[in-house]
């Protein structure tokens, strides 16, 4: 059977409860956050918390799989061909996204201590797209240099976006997609 579309109502609590979560971990530390305090700043039955999640971290692991999901999709349409690799275009989509989900994003970017949360999980997704991309320009020939290149570009990549999200230091997202797309080219190259 094929999924069904959500109801508007469900959407709008869902977007609820997502904007009060992140709101509230830009208060305190996510393991102190309670249902209860959700659903109060959200002004939503607990009831209806539970219709949809388990718990805060259910919720929370909702969240970023929806966000990681639809990043994926968005970078998904990167395709480079030996003579034209820029990622400009995937950026600017990706860039795009990341603005218009720029204070959840930021919020868990902020929240996630090394090695979980939803900036590994951005990390991951980004280095399968650079191991897609090795695969397709033949570059993987090189052995373990071409997982060094991945893992450096990838980590490039987010520190450059959750800098970029944390700072408030007037880039645009054009001079950010000017500047990653410029360091990627370089190590594509390399």
């Amino acid at each position: 059977m094929a999924a069904q579309k959500e109801d508007r109502r469900i959407r709008r609590t869902k977007r609820l409860l997502r904007q009060a979560l992140a709101e509230l971990m830009n208060e305190k530390e996510f393991k102190d956050i309670t249902v209860k305090e959700i659903t109060d700043r959200a002004d939503l039955n607990r009831g209806t918390f539970y219709f949809h999640y388990t718990d805060t971290y259910d919720l929370r692991e909702k969240i970023e799989d929806e966000l990681v999901h639809d990043f994926k999709e968005v970078i998904s349409s990167y395709s480079p061909t030996p003579e034209n690799y820029s990622a400009r275009h995937m950026l600017e989509q990706a860039v795009g996204y990341i603005q218009e989900q720029k204070f959840l994003i930021r919020t868990l970017f902020h929240s996630s201590s090394v090695g979980d949360g939803l900036q590994s999980k951005f990390t991951a997704v980004i280095e399968d797209m650079i191991t897609k991309v090795q695969a397709q320009l033949n570059l993987n020939d090189t052995g373990k240099q071409a997982k060094y290149i991945c893992r450096f570009c990838s980590s490039g990549i987010i520190g450059c976006l959750n800098m970029w999200l944390q700072e408030d230091d007037g880039m645009t997202g054009r001079t950010l997609i000017d500047c990653l797309d410029d360091m990627i080219n370089r190590a594509i190259a390399i």
